[in-house]
């Protein structure tokens, strides 16, 4: 009789815990993906403040910020036309913009290796202009195409930057923490897609792949620390003068 209560007893436990789990572990993880998206209002804050502050884009590739801003879109707008729940992909969307904000800063403070000019600020809008115009023509059973693009534009964009730290041998005015926020936004948003979507291949690749290139961007911001600390003081010297 006691055994058989002990038995009972240890059954009635294992369904609590399966009810339970069941029942808070899809609240967790939308409360991951809202944290995600508040957090993301924050992304490149950082990176802002350095920009502004030091009135200089030093360490950034253009290619790679271009990119950057079709990247994100492509998420965005493949979450976006497929009716995905906002929580599922909304940090995507506000990076997106905070994206087109960094093109703009970058077209306002470059100047070395030399200003962007007009022309290319000009066809820049209307190519981004006309990438809209198609992914909203688009028809919904081709949207897969966005995200099988968007890798190779995340390997582009991300090693351009990487190879860009490389050659330079210092990070500039970027900003280590809006990396590891990107890094931890894409490890959270694997367990978020896998429990609100299900396993899409595609959305998961292009978290998987950005989760390795943000870990090399990490390294290089720490192995180029005492390199970036001095060009960021030569190039405050040079203004001065």
């Amino acid at each position: 009789l006691h055994t058989h209560t002990l038995l009972h007893t240890s059954t009635m436990v294992e369904i609590d815990v399966e009810s339970l789990t069941e029942a808070y572990l899809p609240i967790l993880i939308k409360l991951m993906g809202l944290l995600i998206i508040v957090g993301s209002c924050l992304n490149k804050a950082p990176l802002f403040r350095n920009i502004v502050k030091t009135k200089s884009v030093a360490g950034m590739s253009s290619s790679a910020v271009y990119s950057e801003s079709i990247m994100y879109a492509n998420a965005a707008l493949y979450s976006l036309r497929r009716g995905n729940p906002f929580t599922a992909y909304g940090e995507t969307l506000l990076i997106t913009l905070q994206s087109i904000i960094v093109v703009i800063l970058m077209w306002r403070y470059q100047s070395e290796p030399a200003p962007i000019p007009i022309r290319e600020r000009l066809l820049a809008t209307f190519l981004f202009a006309a990438y809209l115009t198609l992914v909203f023509a688009m028809p919904l059973d081709q949207l897969y195409l966005l995200m099988s693009i968007n890798m190779p534009v995340t390997i582009f964009s991300r090693g351009s930057q990487i190879y860009h730290y490389y050659t330079c041998k210092h990070t500039g005015s970027q900003s280590i923490i809006t990396v590891i926020m990107n890094f931890t936004g894409s490890a959270i948003r694997v367990v978020t897609t896998i429990n609100e979507i299900g396993f899409d291949i595609p959305m998961l690749a292009g978290y998987g792949i950005s989760l390795m290139l943000n870990s090399i961007m990490i390294t290089q911001f720490i192995l180029f620390k005492s390199n970036t600390e001095k060009h960021m003081k030569q190039l405050k010297d040079k203004k001065k003068d």
